[in-house]
């Protein structure tokens, strides 16, 4: 899974990476320990004229119908996302890209459990496949009425990391990145899995860090450093 992230390259350079327009007021806010609950960078295709936009959006999907956010899933399983609600039709027809250095994860051991950064081994800045939806249902006086809304998809682990953790958050290549938003609504399911699949990275690096990192408000450089 990924419960945490790291960003500290700027919405912008994600922007430029895919060619998307960036607004002036979107938040940029990079951080070293992000954690699930907030607005993040991501780019999406606008549904009023479909053009490729770097804007905010909040981590944990929140079903469009939902009347409230108390199930609202971080991620999602990109084996069966295409099948399972509330994600089948997101899979389809909203997809959307978290930009992302690196992620953290935790293993698991006799003494506890060891967070670990893991980044794609040419330590490039990336995208995380992802679907998003519009949360209308929330009543208009909830803060995230209307908001857009984000999940990340994950999948098995690359040999590199699965000594860590045995799923991992599908991190993208900018160029399967662009596919991944610019498929069409009719795309195949078997089409888009394909992109998922061939479009991840070959490579990954990682090293374990303090477990400073396991409080979201510890947010500053040294939660990263290799031990």
């Amino acid at each position: 899974m990924c419960g945490r992230y790291g960003r500290t390259t700027s919405a912008a350079h994600f922007a430029k990476l895919i060619e998307a327009s960036s607004p002036n007021d979107v938040t940029d806010a990079p951080g070293f320990n992000l954690p699930p609950g907030s607005m993040r960078a991501c780019a999406l295709r606008t549904p009023r004229d479909n053009t490729l936009k770097m804007g905010s959006a909040w981590w944990g999907l929140i079903p469009s119908g939902a009347k409230d956010d108390k199930f609202s899933p971080i991620n999602a399983r990109s084996e069966t996302a295409a099948e399972k609600q509330p994600f089948a039709n997101a899979f389809r027809k909203r997809r959307l890209l978290c930009a992302a250095d690196y992620w953290i994860e935790w293993q698991k051991g006799d003494d506890g459990k060891q967070p670990w950064l893991i980044r794609p081994a040419d330590g490039q800045p990336f995208f995380f496949a992802g679907m998003w939806t519009q949360a209308k249902g929330l009543p208009s006086d909830h803060k995230l009425a209307n908001a857009v809304t984000f999940t990340i998809l994950t999948g098995k682990p690359h040999d590199d990391i699965a000594h860590i953790h045995n799923r991992q958050p599908l991190a993208l290549t900018s160029e399967a990145a662009r596919a991944w938003v610019d498929a069409p609504a009719e795309s195949s399911v078997e089409h888009l899995q394909g992109i998922l699949e061939d479009g991840v990275f070959s490579t990954y690096e990682s090293w374990p860090i303090s477990t400073l990192v396991n409080k979201p408000d510890n947010e500053a450089p040294s939660v990263i450093e290799p031990l």
